[in-house]
């Protein structure tokens, strides 16, 4: 996909670069949490969906829910699937970074939102139902419960809101879907930054290193 001698680089393939290297990056550790095969609908479990409207109320609650989650999965097998799955579909999902990602329909990061916010829920859901987590988790419950009922666009819904998860298959963003979306390409290009700016900042310690390092004897 190069350009013509003497032209620049389209910026459409600029962005296009950014993002097969962003998503690279969050490949690397989406293996980092998964400790299996992320593929075969039937092998897992199974996570109902989470409506639109839902979503930012979840997410305003995530760091609690994950945080409960993360003590729970020491000892309780569904919960450590489900929480593994989370982190997995969290990372596809770019840590949440991706502008709209859960307000926004039209968003490529939308559906992935979906999926790990649907896995936060139901976590609640699978920890509410445990001795050892039943009362903190309830108390989230409870509090998710007052905010929707206080929040009317909590019943709104979007094309993604009827679709069902699985903890064996992850919803990864689309990269055509990404480079043609300004906010996510966006993105694309501060992740590019980062590791690139990260790759010279670690070339330049190496060279300090070496130029550092006493003679031999």
């Amino acid at each position: 996909m190069t350009g013509r001698a003497g032209r620049s680089p389209r910026p459409g393939r600029l962005a296009w670069a950014a993002a097969v290297v962003a998503l690279a990056s969050v490949s690397g550790a989406a293996s980092a949490h998964s400790g299996g095969p992320v593929d075969g609908a039937n092998a897992g479990l199974p996570i109902p969906q989470i409506s639109h409207g839902e979503m930012a109320l979840v997410d305003e609650r995530l760091g609690e829910i994950v945080a409960l989650a993360k003590r729970q999965a020491a000892t309780d097998g569904s919960v450590r699937r489900l929480y593994n799955h989370y982190g997995v579909q969290f990372a596809y999902c770019l840590w949440g970074l991706a502008p709209g990602g859960v307000t926004r329909e039209g968003s490529p990061f939308n559906p992935c939102a979906h999926a790990y916010l649907a896995a936060a829920k139901q976590l609640l859901v699978v920890m509410s139902r445990e001795p050892a987590s039943a009362g903190p988790a309830l108390a989230i419950i409870d509090r998710l419960e007052t905010r929707r009922r206080a929040t009317p666009e909590a019943g709104a819904i979007c094309s993604s809101s009827a679709q069902t998860f699985n903890t064996a298959a992850v919803v990864r963003p689309r990269l055509t879907e990404i480079v043609r979306d300004p906010a996510s390409a966006a993105i694309g290009f501060a992740a590019t930054g980062l590791l690139a700016g990260g790759g010279l900042a670690a070339g330049s310690l190496r060279r300090r290193s070496r130029t550092r390092r006493p003679a031999a004897d």
